[in-house]
């Protein structure tokens, strides 16, 4: 049967398709001052600290808006006055946390690498010995304008060896890859409601280790982004300081719920990994050829090169597959002549494996024929 165009699923970076009954809870109205309000914001702040393993050492706190608040939160609160920050970019949303910096006034160095291209640990030590300035490392885990999987193991010891405070951006890897608070002892993570956890978009998250926390009193320069005043009105009142998004916070508990219920961040990954499986197998048997080598590819997300035919279109990709009910997303924010297809969210194997019938389907349509199979070694 085809799938419903009116209704499609989201196979983009974000936001996702989420489940029916995250969705079903957002139907109801909900008071900010709660009691199923409150249990259901301690709930979720609890979950976000157990899954990276912070009990006790770690905090969670919410914020209204998108995931990039949150990253400037952190920014803003744990880079203390004098402080300095080192900036690992090696795509669009690394080059937005020197954006963050260059607005909120905070001083940075940039350490930038290919976009398709981890720093190494020889690549970071040599950044931070250069610049005894230097007081923050801040690194994206998972690249979303490529897919491409920053590793953190040894830039965490690194940053242990030279005192030095990491901060993560994982807005699209929470969830789905582990990250866990004791063995890489960073400061801050920030993440998104809306990408491997699987709920609606609107807040943004950070687990904070307390101690930061406490040391970063009075240090952000704006009221609705200072961590400290919204973590402790949180402890003290059970509520957010101003009117908090009640539908979008439900479905985040209920999300919670349902990744526990999944298996936790090992299931999860384990089911993106098959889609990622499925659809770069599927897109290089059709002759696409991937952009990130699969020794940095994430499964979260996979980017694709435009076929070299002259009656290949991306708009025409976009369109047919919309009207076989898949949304794809264009990949120019870092490379042109790319296109990204997301394998997080409400997403299965067999979602994946219709989806490539209807890059067939539209590819036919096209008119785009004899691209033949891309070899598995030589596609990267």
């Amino acid at each position: 049967m085809p799938r419903d165009a009116s209704n499609p699923l989201l196979l983009t970076p974000g936001p996702v398709s989420i489940s029916l009954s995250t969705k079903m809870v957002m139907l109801k109205d909900r008071a900010s001052g709660g009691v199923e309000f409150q249990a259901d914001l301690k709930f979720a702040r609890d979950y976000m600290v157990g899954l990276v393993g912070g009990q006790g050492a770690y905090t969670a706190i919410p914020l209204p808006g998108s995931a990039t608040y949150a990253n400037e939160a952190v920014i803003a609160a744990l880079v203390p006055p004098g402080g300095k920050l080192l900036i690992h970019t090696n795509g669009v949303y690394g080059d937005r946390l020197i954006e963050m910096c260059a607005h909120t006034g905070k001083a940075y160095t940039a350490l930038r690498t290919p976009p398709f291209t981890p720093a190494t640990t020889v690549q970071f030590e040599t950044a931070i010995r250069a610049d005894p300035a230097l007081t923050h490392v801040m690194v994206v885990h998972c690249e979303t304008s490529t897919g491409v999987l920053n590793p953190l193991e040894a830039l965490a010891d690194i940053c242990r060896r030279y005192s030095k405070g990491l901060l993560i951006d994982a807005v699209a890897s929470f969830g789905a890859i582990d990250i866990d608070a004791k063995r890489l002892g960073f400061q801050a993570v920030t993440v998104s409601s809306n990408k491997c956890m699987q709920a609606a978009p609107g807040i943004g998250w950070s687990v904070v280790q307390k101690t930061a926390l406490e040391n970063a009193k009075g240090n952000c320069p704006t009221l609705v982004l200072d961590l400290w005043d919204q973590n402790q009105h949180m402890d003290r009142t059970g509520a957010f300081r101003f009117t908090p998004p009640t539908q979008v916070l439900a479905a985040f508990a209920q999300a919670c719920r349902e990744h526990q219920a999944e298996g936790g961040t090992a299931a999860r990954l384990a089911r993106y990994r098959r889609n990622w499986r499925r659809l770069v197998d599927g897109m290089r048997q059709m002759g696409f050829s991937t952009v990130v080598p699969d020794e940095f590819a994430s499964p979260i997300v996979a980017t694709f090169h435009n076929p070299d035919h002259p009656a290949f279109s991306f708009q025409k990709l976009f369109e047919g597959m919309q009207r076989r009910g898949f949304i794809i997303f264009p990949g120019r924010l870092a490379l042109a002549d790319t296109f990204r297809i997301g394998c997080m969210g409400e997403v299965t194997e067999a979602d994946m494996a219709e989806a490539m019938t209807a890059v067939a389907e539209t590819m036919a349509e096209m008119g785009v024929t004899g691209l033949g199979r891309t070899d598995l070694a030589a596609a990267d």
